[in-house]
């Protein structure tokens, strides 16, 4: 195993990137060619490319991000400024390694420039996320590495909204935090006391019913934090999860920047499909997106908050539930949903719950 600093474009061999939003870490590949140093060459290739795509995610407008140009090879590496090696792997004809990919951040500019794409540098202040994992009303030991470890392997240093890694004590309750997850405020102060000071994000992982159910809780820099994710079990599945947790995190403070505003309140009519969404299709036709759905959650206590919520998150075709606010009897949600009101009150029918409209407002209750 070689370990060190690949170096581009006169970067001495000594040389260790600085923590920036132009530094891309941890950028596993796996190439495989005729012989090993063509496997290794598109390995390089292949980490510089996909650094090149995430760090433009950091920094260019979601607005702008459709349009983006595919950059070619030559592009990309004349803006590395070199690529750090933390693990590498290779046969006569495979490559395998975890990579560090640095770029120039003024040939960055430089280039978006000739493109006339623009930027926006500016980082949120740096959080700390809490990763456990809940088994019952336990906080689960062996289950939790590996969780961690789909969090650790993420860049966390260097994105537009940048987080710290915490290790849960021993102590830590599963009431407390269950109780944190559902909103509860004095159980996130609580917590939040017991791990620092500043923006904490609670990621609690959970498996049911074959499914990797993923719960955010806490405050980041935008404020109050409620977003939850299910997929089904599978080796990815709390690798993907982690992704998707961080990329909302980093979108969240990207809107607010850029002068967006995050989910809120929209009126649907009784019929008719949810705005932006195509009519149901016949068969061979293309899947439906999912789209933006917000409802007013009613229940009788926070013990039963909880249980709507978790079997909220086990309905096929309901993703990324995200709390607005929450009350004493009520919670304002934000969910996705392909298909019509008809077809989402019929998902809710078949699971236990009831959804109408209330003067303009879709009401969930449970049946």
């Amino acid at each position: 195993m070689l370990l060190g600093l690949v170096a581009l474009g006169g970067v001495p061999g000594e040389a260790r990137a600085e923590e920036g939003l132009y530094d891309v870490a941890k950028i596993s590949v796996d190439t495989t060619a005729k012989n090993a140093v063509a496997a290794r060459t598109n390995g390089m290739a292949e980490a510089q490319q996909r650094a090149m795509k995430i760090l433009l995610g950091r920094i260019v407008p979601l607005s702008v991000q459709p349009q983006l140009p595919e950059f070619a090879n030559e592009e990309v590496e004349g803006v590395v400024i070199g690529v750090a090696i933390r693990k590498e792997q290779n046969s006569t004809t495979r490559y395998l390694a975890t990579l560090d990919v640095r770029f120039n951040q003024y040939a960055v500019k430089q280039l978006l420039a000739n493109y006339a794409i623009p930027i926006s540098e500016d980082r949120a202040p740096s959080i700390s996320i809490l990763p456990v994992m809940l088994a019952g009303d336990s906080v689960a030991g062996e289950g939790a590495e590996s969780w961690r470890k789909a969090w650790d392997d993420l860049d966390l240093a260097h994105g537009i909204a940048p987080a710290t890694l915490l290790r849960p004590r021993a102590d830590l309750d599963a009431g407390a935090v269950k109780a944190a997850l559902a909103g509860d405020p004095e159980a996130l102060a609580t917590l939040r006391n017991a791990y620092g000071y500043g923006g904490l994000v609670i990621a609690a992982g959970e498996i049911k019913g074959g499914k990797f159910t993923m719960h955010l809780a806490g405050e980041d820099a935008v404020g109050p934090v409620s977003f939850d994710r299910t997929d089904p079990m599978s080796g990815n599945a709390s690798r993907d999860a982690a992704a998707a947790a961080f990329a909302e995190l980093e979108n969240r403070w990207k809107v607010t920047q850029q002068g967006g505003a995050l989910p809120t309140e929209a009126a649907y009519e009784e019929g008719q499909p949810l705005p932006g969404a195509e009519a149901e299709g016949e068969p061979g036709e293309p899947a439906e997106v999912p789209r933006n759905v917000v409802a007013l959650v009613e229940f009788s206590g926070l013990k039963d908050w909880q249980q709507i919520r978790s079997r909220l998150t086990q309905i096929a075709g309901l993703q990324t539930l995200e709390v607005n606010a929450l009350s004493a009897r009520a919670a304002s949600v934000t969910f996705d949903f392909a298909g019509s009101l008809d077809r989402l009150q019929a998902a809710l029918g078949q699971n236990g719950f009831a959804l109408d409209e209330r003067n303009g407002t879709l009401v969930l209750r449970s049946q």
